[in-house]
């Protein structure tokens, strides 16, 4: 019976083992080109109406490609990863014109249009500064004899989303400006910033290759997506990274 039992601990020894060997700790960086977009179109204007800045309704908008970065850290056993994901990333629209003419708004007590003319053009840009904090999970395929191994993946977490947009009402007429002077206040400029955190997920598919047992680096395709206001936002990156396994 002693024997037995013996035998039983080391079985149960041996095994723990194993399994304890399986779960390799990483941790990584990484460089993203990002490159987002929205459901959300540009602001609108019109100058006969009550709101005259007007809420989707403008054209698409229009973001550049900008560089972001990560850092991971993670755990893999057997085929499997999961890993935490800190990624910086960014989006910004180029000034684009958004009116450019007579400027007149109509009066809100008479209902008549100023007579006059108040010729000038307005200009807005928007940034965004998208921080996320996500869990991955990931399987790699592992093919024998080569030190490339594709992946597919997967994450949620949540995202923070500081906007920042600048509208910009350069007049030409004289008097205006000489008005506007006479106020003692910039109000040719407005600038509106404004604070989210939202869910967020992401779908990932990419290779490693494996330089020594320890060192690797992996490219990968993400599509990265969040919902703010009831709008659609999403980029596509491109990640280079680096992973160094203990």
């Amino acid at each position: 019976m002693k024997k037995s039992m013996g035998l039983i601990v080391l079985a149960a020894m041996t095994t723990t083992g194993a399994m304890a060997a399986d779960f390799t700790p990483y941790v990584g960086l990484g460089i993203v080109i990002d490159k987002a977009g929205t459901s959300a179109k540009r602001m609108g204007f019109d100058p006969t109406s009550d709101e005259v800045f007007v809420t989707n309704g403008g054209g698409k908008m229009k973001f550049d490609a900008v560089m972001a970065g990560e850092v991971t850290a993670g755990v893999k056993y057997g085929n499997v990863r999961g890993e935490f994901e800190f990624a910086l990333r960014g989006a910004s629209e180029d000034d684009y014109e958004l009116y450019a003419g007579d400027l007149r708004a109509m009066m809100p007590d008479m209902g008549m249009p100023i007579p006059m003319p108040i010729m000038g053009n307005i200009d807005t840009s928007t940034s965004v500064k998208h921080n996320s904090y996500m869990f991955n999970a990931y399987y790699d395929f592992e093919i024998s004899g080569s030190k490339w191994s594709p992946y597919v993946g997967a994450g949620i977490g949540v995202g923070t989303y500081k906007q920042k947009a600048k509208v910009e009402i350069n007049l030409d007429n004289d008097m205006i400006k000489q008005m506007i002077s006479a106020i003692g206040e910039d109000i040719s400029t407005i600038r509106v910033t404004q604070d989210k955190t939202e869910f967020e997920w992401q779908l990932a598919v990419g290779t490693t290759y494996h330089f020594t047992p320890n060192w690797a680096a992996d490219v990968a395709y993400r599509f990265n997506s969040s919902t703010i206001d009831g709008e659609f936002v999403y980029a596509h990156e491109l990640k280079l990274g680096a992973r160094y396994s203990f």
